[in-house]
């Protein structure tokens, strides 16, 4: 029988990929709200944390205090918000332009030699081609669907195929405000696990954190409780208990919120000894961890450069 396992859980990655990005910063607002236990975990891949393992604490903060001086654009010595703000844009920026010239690079030059790519090559660089339909899993036929569903969004000339700019826009929708809806769909359908079109308090905690895979638990954490709390007072703004696509929207893509400027403001919260609202060299090195795991490195990538300072 052919095989889809491996690809099926590349596929799942990739297309749950902007909802967790999304979902992962908005939590940073409530964060912002008081310092909790785990502000300081660093949030950094296990090859990346590996990497960095390799690497003495000197040897960090050194790579570190090379980025900073990038960072400090007025070069006062101090890193305020709106720097801290500007630099997270550039590396947000960066990751999603590599990321997208990278998927796009791996496709046969074949393939796109005529600047476009059709959703069968797609599938068959990605998937391969089974011998037949009978072949294929309820599972994979509906990561196809899915597939479909987002690069029809993602196809502005209607012609089926995709432009490098418009498979930009598959690849990373919550970089595109047209691809928005499915974004939402997506999410909807990942949470709402009953099927009933809304996501409810369980489910929408249930997402983040589900107790019978922490044994060792005896209550849950004090930021499972706050998020009790948040969907309540904020996300439910009908108070009907759940939360409906325009509420889900909101949460996602919250109006007039930036996540740049959100993680740069809980970066000054978490480091800012003095309360001066802003970072001195000193203030980021000892707080180091918190920012290797953050935007500001691009998780700790940016440390790994032979010269922190390159963009």
């Amino acid at each position: 029988m052919f095989s889809f396992v491996v690809d099926i859980e590349r596929s799942s990655m990739k297309l749950n990929a902007a909802v967790n990005i999304f979902s992962c910063l908005v939590m940073l607002v409530s964060l912002t709200a008081g310092k909790h236990e785990h502000e300081e975990q660093p949030f950094v891949g296990e090859q990346m944390a590996e990497e960095l393992s390799s690497l003495k604490p000197e040897e960090i903060k050194a790579k570190l205090a090379i980025l900073i001086r990038v960072i400090d654009v007025n070069e006062d010595g101090f890193t305020d918000a709106s720097e801290l703000q500007a630099h997270i844009k550039r590396m947000q920026k960066r990751y999603i332009d590599n990321d997208i010239n990278n998927s796009w690079n791996n496709f046969d030059k074949s393939m796109t030699d005529d600047g476009k790519l059709s959703f069968k090559d797609y599938t068959e660089s990605l998937y391969g081609q089974p011998s037949s339909q009978d072949e294929l899993s309820d599972e994979y036929k509906e990561l196809l669907e899915r597939d479909k569903h987002r690069w029809n969004k993602a196809d502005i000339d209607e012609d089926g195929k995709l432009s490098k700019e418009e498979y930009g826009c598959f690849l990373h929708p919550e970089s595109c405000p047209m691809m928005a809806d499915v974004i939402v769909e997506e999410t909807m359908k990942d949470i709402d696990k009953n099927g009933d079109g809304f996501v409810d308090l369980d489910e929408y905690i249930t997402d983040m954190y589900r107790a019978e895979d922490y044994p060792e638990q005896k209550e849950e954490p004090e930021w499972v409780k706050s998020e009790r709390q948040m969907f309540r007072d904020h996300r439910d703004k009908d108070k009907d208990g759940k939360m409906d696509r325009e509420e889900l929207k909101e949460w996602l893509m919250p109006t007039n919120f930036d996540h740049a400027e959100a993680e740069s403001r809980h970066l000054i919260h978490i480091a800012d000894d003095d309360n001066d609202g802003k970072l001195s060299v000193e203030e980021i090195l000892y707080h180091y961890e918190t920012f290797v795991g953050s935007q500001v490195t691009d998780y700790g990538e940016q440390l790994q450069k032979h010269d922190p300072a390159e963009l």
